[in-house]
């Protein structure tokens, strides 16, 4: 027979859920758009981060180059495409607009794929918490090449 009991396993599954619901609504953070295709000939386009929530949030911005090989993806470092700013530090209800920019000079051959990777990063709200969280978007952005 096991030590445990229907009635303690539900306690402990309902006291986890607590506690994960309070790291998880804490603070809202969205991204949008939640995919970007970039049209041929452009270099440069946007995405917007919200912050909400009673504190301050806290985040990074990432581009990592997407390469598709045989159906599985891997994320590469690259410099070929910045975020500006890389780092985030946004009041409640704060409104951010990300500028990502191609500044490779290498022409696109077909179509070049990238993920943005916005992280939220763990912040004081999260302070005397065992474990604390941390959410990553990530986002396909997709520059074509000109006709």
């Amino acid at each position: 027979m096991s030590v445990f009991t229907h009635s303690t396993i539900g306690t402990v599954v309902l006291m986890a859920t607590m506690a994960l619901a309070g790291a998880a609504f804490a603070n809202d953070f969205t991204v949008s758009p939640t995919s970007i295709k970039v049209a041929p000939g452009n270099q440069v386009t946007t995405l917007t981060v919200k912050a909400g929530g009673p504190g301050t949030t806290q985040g990074q911005v990432r581009v990592m180059r997407w390469l598709r090989d045989g159906g599985a993806g891997k994320l590469v470092a690259t410099r070929d495409v910045v975020a500006s700013p890389p780092a985030l530090r946004m009041a409640p209800n704060q409104e951010l607009t990300i500028r990502l920019v191609r500044t490779s000079k290498t022409p696109i051959k077909g179509e070049e794929c990238y993920r943005v990777l916005v992280d939220q990063l763990p912040g004081a709200n999260q302070d005397g918490q065992t474990v604390k969280f941390t959410v990553r978007h990530s986002v396909p952005l997709c520059f074509g090449a000109p006709a």
